[in-house]
């Protein structure tokens, strides 16, 4: 019931019964001041004076000063009789204890009763559920429940008093926690629970309680199903981005696609609980149409491709073309089933289409394929980086194949033809012999070729095996393998950072000097130490044609050749700059007379001083 319509109620009620006893007290008073006994009637006024005031405080002072006024004029009006002056007394001191008692009880009432207004505006109007009940072997009787507590009940107030809160409330730990917190005096605040409303329905709510006077306890309920709501979003959300994280984690690490294909299936079944998927993609291999790999547990897939239905026409056309497809639960079909067919795209193009299929009732909403379209994106890329990289592995393998065989069986060869040309030089004199000659000339490059190649490839192999080096025997070691050119050095003790390939430097500048040069070229190596950042500067000066400016900037860039002659490659300044680079230093090319490009060359480059 409303409690303002109750309060209006109550009222009337209440105005009939002082309308009563006032009239009761005014007859008594006649009758009192006519048969003597006007000392006491008087103070049956006190009753609805009282009762005035604790009904109506607004207006009880008011009724108080009337009923005074009366008394008084009954008195004067029966004045003519012999009335004792203690009655003229008595009826003047009621006048104002009537009125003083008004107004102490009427204040006192007052206030009582906006607290009560105030109460109940919280109690009536609040959306949290209140519920005051009396535990009664631990039964919580009702004794009053405001509209919002009803309505998570599903029912209205005044069907609720004098009914168990265990009723609905059926969470007996719950009730249980409740009663031991209560026990020792300390409020219970904010638990979770669940309460049962109408048609089987739970509310997920925050119970907070306490203990009142006697056996009565106030419990506050709060719904918090939206909370949970967003909760289970939140949770779903996370679930999906875990998936997702997942997915292309072992997506960056799988390393064939099978790999590749098993991890991405399992998680996204895990995320679905689906029992069956699968994976069509198109081979790599043009003479293959597809590659398939398929995770079935109950065997559902072979038993929807093999049903003669349009439905199962429809999901094995998304499969075999790549489409999305989703398919609703239906129970008027030979398998019923709950399935989705999810393209796997990288760079707009359909590369092929993973399925997911289940035998119980699921409905994919947006988020669901937003998700799984971005698994199908993933992975599809993945697919495309693993067939890249195999193809590039396969590129690798054949490459180095084709060293192998230019580096054993060619250099074999050149060999041996190297032995025949110097027998044939010996043989034979004039024309004869400098065809020889050039002949040996010709296959000695094709042996520096294949060298310079072995030597590239060793750079690529190596990877951070740097050590200290002694470089004065490394200069001194390649001198050696050039004993009747004319080379100047001057000894140092330097160490430096280095590998074994460090000597290929050496040996690519002074054939490069000899070569351009002639036999009779000089050539000066000095090593000095530069101040300030712990390098060696390394220099090799020749007195060869020099190097036109033009060109100073280009030569040691891989196959750049130097335009002065048409022998070499161009490989042996790529692999000293290379070299260097790999060492943490710098080379680049000078003119020994500054302003003039042919009277010589100066290389300079830099190496990491070793302690």
């Amino acid at each position: 019931m409303n409690y303002y319509k109750m309060i209006t109620g109550r009222q009337s009620f209440h105005l009939a019964i002082l309308s009563v006893i006032t009239i009761v007290a005014f007859v008594a008073n006649i009758a009192g001041i006519i048969l003597g006994l006007s000392v006491i009637t008087p103070l049956l006024f006190y009753l609805p004076i009282i009762i005035a005031a604790f009904w109506f405080p607004k207006k009880g002072v008011l009724f108080a000063v009337a009923v005074g006024i009366l008394q008084v004029g009954l008195v004067f009006l029966y004045a003519s009789q012999t009335i004792p002056d203690l009655t003229y007394a008595v009826t003047t001191a009621s006048f104002y204890v009537l009125v003083a008692i008004a107004v102490v009880i009427s204040s006192l009432s007052g206030d009582l009763k906006d607290k009560e207004a105030r109460y109940h505006g919280i109690f009536d109007h609040s959306e949290t559920g209140f519920f005051l009940v009396r535990n009664s072997i631990h039964n919580f009787i009702i004794e009053e429940v405001n509209r919002r507590g009803a309505d998570m009940a599903g029912q209205i107030p005044d069907d609720l008093v004098g009914k168990s809160l265990t009723d609905f409330w059926t969470d007996i730990p719950a009730r249980e926690h409740l009663l031991s917190q209560l026990s020792s005096n300390e409020p219970v605040i904010n638990f979770e629970s669940v309460i049962g409303a109408q048609e089987g329905r739970k509310i997920p709510v925050l119970i907070s309680a306490a203990r009142l006077p006697g056996s009565q306890i106030i419990l506050t309920l709060t719904d918090i199903s939206q909370r949970k709501i967003h909760e289970e979003e939140i949770n779903d959300k996370n679930r999906q981005l875990q998936t997702i994280n997942e997915i292309i984690g072992s997506a960056t690490t799988a390393s064939t696609v099978r790999d590749l294909f098993s991890t991405t299936l399992l998680k996204t079944m895990e995320f679905l609980s689906f029992e069956s998927a699968g994976i069509y993609v198109k081979s790599k291999d043009p003479a293959r149409i597809e590659d398939y790999y398929q995770i079935d547990q109950s065997s559902l897939f072979s038993r929807i491709t093999r049903d003669s239905g349009e439905l199962s026409a429809e999901w094995n056309r998304a499969i075999v073309q790549f489409d999305l497809f989703v398919s609703s639960y239906r129970k008027d079909i030979p398998v019923p089933y709950s399935g989705i067919v999810i393209p796997l795209v990288t760079d707009s193009h359909r590369i092929g289409a993973m399925y997911f299929a289940t035998e119980r009732v699921f409905e994919f909403n947006s988020e669901d394929i937003g998700v799984l379209e971005s698994i199908g994106k993933e992975t599809g890329t993945a697919v495309l980086k693993l067939h890249l990289s195999e193809q590039l592995l396969d590129a690798n393998q054949k490459a180095n194949l084709y060293l192998d065989i230019l580096m054993h069986d060619i250099n074999n060869a050149n060999l041996a033809s190297l032995w025949y040309g110097d027998l044939l030089t010996e043989m034979v004199d004039g024309e004869a012999r400098n065809i020889s000659v050039k002949m040996i000339e010709g296959i000695q490059k094709s042996r520096e070729i294949i060298r310079n190649l072995e030597t590239i490839r060793k750079i690529q192999e190596r990877k951070n095996e740097l050590k200290v080096v002694d470089l004065d025997r490394v200069i001194r070691s390649e001198i050696n393998h050039f004993p009747d050119a004319d080379i100047e050095y001057e000894g140092t003790g330097y160490m430096v950072c280095g590998d074994d390939l460090i000597g290929e430097i050496f040996t690519n500048l002074i054939g490069n000097s000899l070569k351009f040069g002639g036999p009779a070229t000089h050539i000066k190596i000095t090593v000095t130490e530069k101040t300030g950042n712990g390098s060696i500067l390394v220099q090799v000066e020749d007195n060869g044609p020099g190097i036109p400016d033009e060109l100073k900037k280009v030569i040691f860039y891989r196959f750049q050749r130097n335009n002065i002659t048409s022998s070499g490659k161009g490989l042996g300044l790529y692999i000293v700059k290379t070299l260097i680079g790999r060492y943490g230093g710098e080379i680049w090319v000078e003119d020994p007379v500054p302003g003039s490009s042919d009277h010589g060359v100066l290389f300079c480059f830099t190496l990491k001083k070793s302690l």
